[in-house]
């Protein structure tokens, strides 16, 4: 366990440090943030659409992400040969694949919470204009000063020898997740409130759900990368969730489909649009399920790894 904590820390951290991650954290940020625009284009209920569209941003970033930072936390290493100096301890490779695994997750899991809060912030500022309702508490300054400090502060430390992606994610997850619970307890008349009382906790559920997801196709590119160069591995995550989208909308029961994951099981954001409502138990089956998925395919990325020359 000593020795699985210590390579998830280094995992996690080396995560954090390509420009990539930065890249992609803001272009989900912005994306995230300007689908209220995009939302004032439905001829139904803009707030849901609003959703959707933030949702498969989510959906989108986070795989790519995660590809990205699975091929170069495990691929690049083994073939620059330098993965020898780690299994040259005492340490297996189930437990270096694993490893590397938890903070590839963690990585992305602070990732997802400043696209979780930046959404929160969109539908705090869309439902407000969407039922002209005059308000109290400037939503849009709130979150646009929470990123402009993350990103001035995340230049300043660069300035003193830190890492810029590094600091820039944490700073966007405590600021924006700060300023998303800020907007959120300031009721438009200018009253205080209990969050939880006014925001719509299924629309937490289905993030995430999305979350989960972007994990099993993280699962997948790692044990992709430990044979499959970075064009291959991250070929091979896109090609996994337009399967796993197909096989849940058309293909469902076939032969073939028992080998793909069906992450229609995770995308609930269709029942939202038609009026649905999320329980507990349908999350926690879906969750159970996407664990269990996960499961098998870093078992896979194990075997894969395990007869891999890295001498």
């Amino acid at each position: 366990m000593s020795a699985w904590w210590r390579i998830s820390k280094a995992a996690f951290r080396e995560g954090l440090r390509p420009s990539y991650h930065a890249a992609m954290l803001l272009l989900g940020i912005g994306l995230v943030a300007v689908s209220p625009l995009l939302g004032a284009f439905a001829l139904g209920d803009e707030q849901l659409l609003l959703v959707d569209i933030s949702l498969s941003t989510m959906l989108a970033c986070g795989m790519f992400l995660g590809a990205f930072t699975a091929a170069s936390s495990l691929g690049d290493e083994i073939r620059r040969r330098t993965v020898m100096v780690l299994l040259s301890k005492p340490v297996t490779r189930t437990t270096v694949l694993l490893g590397k695994f938890a903070g590839i997750a963690l990585a992305l899991t602070m990732a997802q919470l400043s696209w979780t809060a930046t959404l929160m912030l969109a539908i705090r500022h869309r439902t407000i204009h969407s039922h002209l309702v005059d308000d109290h508490a400037p939503v849009l300054l709130i979150g646009l000063v929470a990123l402009l400090i993350s990103l001035l502060q995340a230049a300043w430390a660069h300035r003193r020898g830190k890492s810029f992606p590094a600091t820039l994610s944490r700073n966007c997850t405590l600021l924006l997740v700060s300023a998303a619970l800020l907007a959120w307890t300031w009721a438009p008349d200018g009253s205080l409130r209990w969050p939880a009382t006014s925001f719509n906790t299924d629309i937490l559920w289905a993030m995430l759900l999305v979350h989960e997801g972007v994990l099993i196709l993280a699962a997948v590119a790692l044990a992709a990368s430990t044979r499959l160069p970075t064009p291959a591995t991250i070929a091979l995550s896109l090609a996994t969730l337009f399967c796993g989208v197909i096989v849940g909308s058309l293909m469902r029961g076939s032969p073939w489909a028992r080998w793909v994951p069906d992450l229609q099981r995770l995308w609930i954001s269709d029942g939202l649009i038609r009026g649905g409502d999320i329980s507990v138990a349908t999350v926690g089956w879906a969750s159970i399920w996407a664990f269990l998925v996960m499961s098998a395919v870093l078992a896979v990325g194990v075997a894969l790894f395990a007869r891999r020359d890295v001498g």
